[in-house]
């Protein structure tokens, strides 16, 4: 029978290890699936709790338009875009749907997108499309990609007049791709189809300039690398589109200041807690207290960068990432031997109290690392030892 695994000699906090909530003993590298929020902001986001609770008719009445319309506003700024032209969701999939059903899909359309989707973003296109006599086609982008403009050129050759929407992560989730968005975006408006964008894991990671990337529309969350406690994401909606979405519960509709649908059929949906949303400033505060992309981002990808050639010699695998252009700061994937690893994530994390997803698919099984403030070198230690022992 397998011992625990247990790390000989101490394990040094860094200087904000200690800020968040999570388990001490686990060596967290799943950033990237859920979030964690620092404890200032979780106690903040537990104060407008309080409140709500102490006297609801204040806060989701008399003070709600105010107090929504600050969230944005502090929200546009972070993301370089219009406070109306983005409105709050409770995450991406939820956004995603909400673009999705609104938008106008015919029978023979093509609704085009990549390999690299997330499993939830295929079913919802793929069940859109068969409802309305559409097609769902996915341009075949292998692993690993040569470069960020081969993801261009592949693109290029698949969109013809009968492309209405493309649909692409900003970073795609398995295999942790950071896409040339701003050029995709480009190559989709020059053919006349709407652009869709899952941004779930890039805000927060990286600097999300919206009025640069000129999507139709972008879907972010603000609980991953924003830190934001969870139940927060964002609709981004071009001025072209802002009057085009409309949710799937219908409203009041008159509640926000604003002229749009985005804002006026979206933002008030009945009585909900409204903490998370509030909270995202706090969040924002916290990031730029602490210098997030002049500091914490860089540190984080050199932690990354000092493991990543001993993770891929354990593996024996092929580097996913033969352009530097392709690889987000605070993640990676590798593609794992040949094999059985259905009890790999289980394993890693009862055995030796490591935490990373382990994604099973036709293609190549792999997993993710994330790396975010509360790592240090002993969590990659821990991380690179397990695979050792197990996959040697």
């Amino acid at each position: 029978m397998n011992k625990p695994f247990k790390l000989s000699g101490p394990n040094p906090l860094n200087h904000l290890k200690d800020q968040f909530l999570l388990d001490p003993e686990v060596a967290y590298l799943n950033h990237g699936s859920y979030g964690a929020c620092p404890r200032p902001v979780f106690e903040a986001y537990q104060r407008y709790q309080h409140e709500l609770e102490r006297e609801p008719a204040t806060l989701l009445y008399r003070e709600f338009t105010k107090r929504m319309q600050v969230a944005r506003e502090g929200l546009s700024l972070f993301l370089n875009c219009g406070s109306d032209q983005i409105a709050f969701v409770r995450n991406v999939t939820y956004g995603l749907n909400m673009v999705a059903q609104s938008l106008k899909i015919n029978d023979g359309d093509r609704v085009l997108a990549t390999e690299h989707e997330y499993g939830a973003v295929n079913r919802m296109w793929e069940t859109i499309c068969e409802e309305r006599g559409a097609h769902f086609v996915k341009v075949k982008m292998p692993l690993p990609l040569k470069s960020a403009s081969s993801a261009i050129n592949l693109l290029k050759e698949q969109i013809d007049p009968s492309v209405k929407i493309v649909t692409f992560p900003h970073i795609a989730a398995e295999s942790a791709q950071l896409l040339p968005i701003t050029e995709l975006t480009e190559v989709v408006r020059s053919a006349g189809a709407v652009s869709v964008i899952d941004g779930a894991h890039a805000p927060g990671q990286i600097k999300v300039n919206l009025k640069e990337i000129a999507a139709d529309f972008y879907v972010g969350n603000c609980h991953k690398w924003m830190l934001s406690p969870k139940g927060a994401g964002f609709v981004y909606a071009s001025r072209k589109h802002e009057n085009k979405i409309r949710p799937p519960a219908i409203s009041w509709g008159n509640i926000s200041e604003g002229e749009s649908s985005l804002l006026l059929e979206n933002e008030w949906q009945g009585t909900t807690d409204i903490s998370s949303i509030l909270a995202v400033q706090d969040s924002i505060n916290f990031l730029n207290k602490n210098q997030w992309f002049q500091t914490v981002v860089p540190r984080s990808s050199d932690l990354i960068s000092k493991f990543h050639a001993t993770i891929l010699d354990i593996t024996g695998m092929d580097d996913l990432y033969l352009s530097a252009d392709l690889q987000p700061p605070q993640m990676r994937s590798y593609l794992l031997p040949e094999g059985d690893h259905s009890s790999l994530h289980a394993e890693l994390f009862h055995r030796f109290k490591v935490e990373v997803p382990v994604f099973l698919n036709p293609k190549g099984n792999m997993f993710r690392i994330s790396v975010q403030a509360y790592n240090d070198e002993s969590d990659l230690e821990r991380l690179t030892k397990a695979l050792r022992e197990m996959l040697g």
